[in-house]
């Protein structure tokens, strides 16, 4: 058995100090963003409780599908880091940047820079796609976070990752693994608005149709989501989680996570979802358990 922790889209808050000229791009829509809606929304002693609760399941590891970050500053990272840290030791937490992680081009190498102890593969090399092994699971992890212009939210993983992640999963699934793919924006058709949507998502599918993967993970929407792609062998579950931070002002779904529970082998995989966040009365608890397939 392999427990897996899936949780994103924390916005570590508050912002840090900035300077007028740390604005003066994107990151002013941002911040007027951020501080008239996003610090009312993101409740940081909720994602505290979500954290600690985490911890306490004692997952084998854990994924954190992107945007740490508000804005991509600088003195963003290093608590970001921190956070990281607070989940396990960088062989046992994985991350992947969301495209609050590369706001603007000036920040897109930071990721990888502050993160690269979480964003290794096995061998310790860092970049993507990366992948690790845990158990009978292999996390793969993809980054879609690319700059883009003001009120876009767009991503792409772009050729290079690509052309890498079919021979990735093929050589995984004769391994015998059960392939976890990690992508920050949503993979399934139609499931996210066209200035939020993952550019080269067709492309990706085709990857996955052919080559195949037992399950996709993601976050971006900030909901809870279950949704299909196809795959070589039938379909492909692609899941998305709230994020971690929403507390009891958000207008959005209320903060939590998804634990996998994985056991059997290829061709017999079971795998077990319990999704456990913030109820209404203030508690982390249970709030759904099913199973894949």
């Amino acid at each position: 058995m392999t427990v897996i922790a899936h949780l994103s889209d924390p916005h570590l808050g508050p912002l840090p100090s900035f300077s007028i000229f740390d604005l003066m791009s994107k990151r002013g829509l941002g911040a007027i963003n951020y501080f008239r809606r996003r610090r009312k929304w993101h409740d940081m002693a909720v994602f505290d409780q979500i954290v600690a609760d985490i911890v306490e399941e004692e997952p084998d590891a854990v994924a954190c599908t992107g945007d740490l970050t508000n804005l991509a500053l600088e003195k963003e990272f290093v608590p970001a880091a921190v956070f990281l840290g607070r989940l396990g030791e960088p062989e046992r937490v994985a991350a992947i940047p969301g495209n609050h992680d590369a706001y603007v081009s000036t920040a897109a190498s930071a990721p990888a820079r502050v993160w690269g102890a979480n964003m290794s593969s096995d061998d310790g090399r860092v970049g993507f796609p990366f992948v690790r092994r845990h158990g009978k699971v292999a996390l793969i992890g993809l980054s879609s976070a690319v700059p883009t212009w003001p009120l876009a939210a767009t991503g792409e993983v772009g050729a290079i990752q690509r052309d890498a992640v079919g021979p990735m999963l093929k050589g995984l699934k004769e391994e015998g693994f059960f392939r976890m793919l990690l992508v920050h924006h949503p993979l399934a058709e139609d499931d996210t608005p066209w200035m939020r949507r993952l550019r080269d998502a067709a492309l990706l599918r085709e990857i996955v149709a052919r080559e195949g993967a037992e399950l996709v993970l993601h976050g971006h929407n900030h909901e809870p989501t279950r949704r299909e792609i196809a795959g070589p062998d039938g379909p492909v579950p692609v899941i998305g989680v709230p994020s971690c931070s929403a507390g009891p002002l958000s207008h959005e779904p209320l903060a939590g996570y998804n634990l996998y529970d994985v056991e059997g082998e290829p061709g017999a995989w079971r795998c077990e979802v319990t999704t456990r966040g913030l109820t209404p009365d203030g508690q982390i608890e249970e709030t759904d358990r099913y199973m894949l397939g």
